[in-house]
């Protein structure tokens, strides 16, 4: 394991180095409010350094989650992530457009990836229809694609988040046999969290892009295989970035503006504002907001391991959860306004 960490920290150094050295994907800190301040901008490493760790151990034993197939098409949607992140004005009806395509293509190739069952009659009813089913797959990845992005705003957050689910699963799988090829993308996580924590690396939209389809897979066939896991299990490991997007779109469309306009009026956005009142040095409360929220999450995350098989609590705390995250908002909307 020490040579695995030692390679990949290094690995991840290299990237970053490279990036700098010919000036490529580089967030520039004057145009990016929410990062730490310094005077040179931070490579957007993410994706490249997911995507290849990863990759490279698919060729020793990873197969169970992915085939040739789905690496091209996550090669694809790396390409359509860096791309997002070195044209600032992308447009983000194309993005949309151009992200469906790829994960079309990813369900229409791969029917082990389809969402089989919810534990919802009428929704399981639906799901009988193949059409349906497939539909149904394609708008839940993308919406928990987009719903990352909009996480991604603070330091730690979407890494952290990534970390304590795989974490999460790896706890619920002990003795299958399937939790150690989990083991490895848990090592690349962390390292990445450091540097990520550190304000060293950034997912950046290709890294955001990659990881939400890597764990969409992930999540999607452990649920399908497994019979003694309720699919509720599937949302309550990932209502966060779920609710973050449907919220962002509704919130957004009753003030009268277009969904897919930028702000900085999500949650951690909010909480980095609250803490910018506090008098926080700013190169410590970017991180800290990222952390506030992820030990927010983890009673979520420590209930989903002890009742990966109960829907109806999983459903409760969900609900609770949700509601809980809609006071917080309201309440620190109001204050910061205020």
């Amino acid at each position: 394991m020490y040579y695995k960490i030692i390679f990949l920290t290094l690995f991840l150094l290299i990237i970053n180095l490279l990036l700098k050295k010919i000036n490529f994907l580089i967030d520039d800190p004057k145009e990016s409010y929410h990062k730490l301040e310094k005077k040179s901008g931070t490579p957007l490493s993410g994706g490249i350094f997911l995507f290849f760790s990863i990759i490279s151990l698919y060729f020793i034993d990873l197969n169970i989650f992915f085939n040739l197939n789905i690496i091209f098409l996550l090669f694809l949607i790396l390409i359509l992530g860096i791309f997002s992140d070195v044209k600032k004005d992308f447009s983000p009806k194309l993005r949309i457009i151009f992200q469906s395509i790829v994960i079309f293509f990813l369900v229409f190739l791969n029917s082990e990836i389809l969402i089989l069952r919810t534990n919802i009659n009428f929704l399981d009813f639906l799901l009988s229809y193949n059409l349906i089913k497939f539909l149904f797959t394609i708008f839940c990845i993308i919406t928990l694609l987009n719903g990352f992005n909009f996480m991604d705003g603070v330091n730690g957050l979407v890494s952290g988040y990534l970390l304590t689910l795989l974490i999460t699963l790896h706890f619920i799988l002990q003795g299958s046999g399937i939790e150690h090829y989990l083991n490895d993308i848990i090592i690349i996580l962390l390292i990445f969290l450091i540097f990520n924590i550190l304000g060293k690396s950034f997912l950046g939209d290709n890294g955001i892009y990659i990881s939400s389809i890597i764990i969409s897979i992930i999540i999607i066939k452990i649920t399908n295989n497994n019979q003694n896991i309720s699919p509720i299990l599937a949302v309550s490991l990932l209502w966060y970035p779920a609710i973050e997007n449907l919220f962002t779109i509704v919130r957004r469309l009753i003030k009268g503006k277009y969904s897919y306009i930028p702000d900085k009026l999500h949650l951690h956005s909010l909480l980095l504002r609250k803490l910018n009142l506090n008098n926080i040095p700013f190169k410590y409360k970017n991180s800290l907001s990222g952390l506030i929220i992820n030990i927010f999450l983890l009673p979520n995350f420590i209930f989903a391991y002890f009742f990966y098989d109960k829907s109806l609590y999983l459903g409760i705390f969900i609900s609770m959860y949700v509601v809980l995250y809609l006071i917080i908002y309201v309440f620190l909307s109001k204050t910061i306004n205020n």
